[in-house]
């Protein structure tokens, strides 16, 4: 999205936006106000000076003087803010975006124009075609609009580098652990910075990785003299907004001081400490913070239209004209009102929704990334057979009796729901399951670590310590990946080194990168005294087992905010909504003869119903799959394939049951 948004940007300003000229010319004005506001400025500050020593803060000179100053002061930071535009830049190196502040803003007012243009096509269009609005409409419905959506839409893109910004920063709460993690076990081996920072680049996530190796590149260029410098200027930059983060780097930093071994250790051990205790404190801040946006977000997005939509039948059978803005504009298939109800249930409530959504999650701190495990089957092929699979289930649309009319359009609702659901478990089953075969081995790695780090330390080889370590965690994933180990270097006869990396290495297709960097750190650290050696991996167990512990916390307070909503979109609202479209059809059947009482189809009625649920269940997916797992395109597929089939099935059992019911 990064990358769109950059590429669109620099496009559109090269195309249609200010020249190279242009933009000098504008930033000499800048300037020159600038230097002006700085001029004034001083001169104020010097009045005040001088009005400071002959009168007092009481007197009315002072006073003026004074609020001179602050005028000029405030001046003076506008025009500061117009010509440096420093926070601007700090936004683009962080998000890595090669854009000036001319390119977002022509492109920010180009697109609001453009949206005002559509906006106002879209309303003439349906004045003159659909439905004549008169002054009272217009003034209700198109001018809010018209104000409205331009508005938003150049705060959006305008505000969307810090928004990106805002969103890493995030992510990088939660993956700060793992880097710091990866530097102090690459000290342990060997105390050397650069080792350190290139190690870590190279196994953590990003964006700390492009942080890291930005760190590597600015010393290849020149930008910085020495790596200490850059390293250091690293630690600052990122700590205007991660205190935690700063203190750990200057941690490692400082350990590259120590004389002693045990002095390395111990600040070593100290920058592990500052960035795990760091972590759970701000996510629990998070977590803490999730029960007003979550309530917010099930009252308005979930439960208004829910109440909106029960309360429906009860207002057609008051008199209320919900088949229309007026009786003479109402048809007999519900006119205008079904527009009404297509948007707020189907647009405005899902839509909204969605976007507060997207919102709490980018305060959401990043976690440590689940293994990336390839997708096997073809999406193609799958995507054929799920359109395949929902035509077969289009079928008993032809074979419904007429006296089952009341079921109609439960059919339509279910071939999109099953190709939705065949395509997302189909495209994930076989992933969840090497997950959970890979997560059940880093449950166990830190376990086994330790025993491997114990049998070495008391001196034993390498090679009879990895065969009693998989003996001993017998019928385990991680015992099993230790037997292989044992296997190949008793057969093969090769080093730990290629054994595990080399060409056909056990762990090069492995897809943990927590235990492929583990195992790289064992393979150097092998190589040293046995005891020393020994010790090292029991304090990076050690270290690994306080990471475990850290993300199953995060995520298991984070997974409590969502739990409700999940039974919600799966259970209470079909229910509701079931019950609702069974009691519509008994009152239009009812009432329908009545002329002074303009209804909605029930057909209608139910169609919008039904695509209201499917909507609320994908959002609903995305905020609890953004919540436990930061939006994994695999988790987020799995739960909607695993929501969606249930939701549909208990709204069509409420609706069946409930019609049975009340006819009968």
């Amino acid at each position: 999205m990064s990358s769109w948004y950059e590429r669109t940007c620099g496009k559109v300003s090269n195309k249609w936006g200010p020249t190279r000229d242009e933009k000098e010319e504008s930033r000499e004005k800048k300037r020159t106000e600038y230097v002006k506001r700085n001029r004034e400025l001083r001169k104020a500050q010097g009045k005040l000076r001088e009005i400071e020593i002959v009168k007092s803060e009481d007197s009315r000179e002072y006073r003026n003087a004074e609020k001179q100053m602050k005028k000029a002061e405030n001046a003076f930071k506008r025009s500061k803010r117009a010509y440096r535009h420093e926070q601007f830049k700090k936004t683009m190196y962080f998000v890595d975006m090669d854009l000036e502040y001319e390119d977002v803003l022509f492109f920010s007012i180009l697109m609001s124009v453009a949206s005002l243009f559509i906006v106002i096509s879209i309303f003439a269009a349906v004045h003159y075609v659909y439905y004549p609005f008169d002054l009272f409409e217009l003034l209700l419905y198109a001018v809010p609009t018209v104000l409205i959506v331009p508005t938003t839409v150049l705060l959006v893109i305008s505000s969307y580098p810090d928004l990106q910004e805002k969103r890493l920063k995030a992510e990088t709460i939660g993956r700060a652990p793992e880097s710091i993690n990866y530097m102090t076990m690459s000290m342990r081996v060997r105390p050397s910075l650069y080792r350190a920072v290139s190690f870590s680049a190279k196994h953590t996530e990003e964006p700390m990785a492009s942080g890291l190796n930005k760190v590597l590149w600015d010393v290849y260029t020149r930008n910085k003299s020495s790596l200490e410098e850059s390293f250091v200027d690293f630690a600052l930059q990122w700590g205007e907004w991660n205190e935690d983060l700063k203190r750990s780097l200057y941690a490692i930093r400082s350990a590259m001081l120590e004389k002693t071994k045990g002095g390395l250790n111990s600040a070593l051990e100290k920058a592990n400490d500052i960035i795990i205790r760091g972590t759970k404190r701000q996510v629990e801040d998070f977590s803490n913070s999730l029960g007003t946006p979550t309530t917010i977000l099930f009252a308005i997005g979930i439960m208004l239209p829910l109440i909106i939509g029960a309360m429906l039948p009860m207002l057609a059978l008051g008199g209320l004209d919900v088949g229309g803005m007026n009786a003479e504009a109402a048809t007999s298939e519900g006119g205008i009102g079904v527009i009404h109800m297509v948007i707020l249930m189907n647009v405005a409530a899902p839509g909204g929704a969605l976007i507060y959504s997207y919102k709490i999650l980018g305060d959401r701190p990043g976690t440590t990334s689940l293994p990336e495990v390839p997708e096997s089957t073809d999406g193609r092929k799958t995507v054929l057979n799920s359109i395949i699979l929902g035509s077969l289930f289009a079928l008993p649309l032809f074979l419904l009796p007429g006296q089952m009319e009341f079921l109609m359009p439960l059919p339509f609702f279910w071939p999109p729901v099953a190709a939705v659901t065949y395509y997302c478990l189909l495209r994930t089953s076989r992933v969840k399951e090497e997950r959970k075969i890979i997560n059940s081995m880093e449950r166990e790695f830190p376990d086994a670590l330790f025993q491997l780090g114990s049998r070495i330390a008391e001196g034993i080889s390498l090679e009879l310590a990895f065969y009693r370590t998989g003996k001993s965690m017998g019928g385990t994933e991680i015992g099993e990946l230790f037997n292989k180990i044992t296997c190949a270097l008793q057969v093969d006869r090769r080093t730990l080194e290629d054994t595990l990396f080399g060409n056909d290495g056990i762990l090069t297709k492995l897809p943990s990168r927590t235990i492929k960097a583990t195992m790289r750190t064992v393979v150097e650290v092998s190589k040293k005294d046995p005891q020393e050696a020994g010790k090292t991996i029991i304090q990076i167990s050690n270290f690994l087992r306080d990471m475990a512990e850290m993300d199953n916390d995060i995520k298991s307070k984070l997974s409590q905010s969502v739990e409700m909503m999940k039974g919600t979109a799966m259970i209470f609202a079909p229910v509701v909504m079931g019950v609702v479209v069974s009691l519509y059809f008994m009152l239009f059947d009812i009432f329908s003869d009545i002329t002074t009482i303009e209804m909605i189809s029930p057909i209608a009625f139910t169609t919008v119903v039904g695509i209201y649920l499917i909507l609320m269940c994908g959002v609903i997916t995305y905020f609890s799959t953004g919540i436990r797992f930061r939006m994994d395109p695999v988790e987020f597929k799995n739960d909607l394939g695993t929501v969606l089939p249930i939701c549909m099935i208990v709204f069509s059992l409420a609706v069946v049951l409930g019609r049975v019911t009340m006819v009968g």
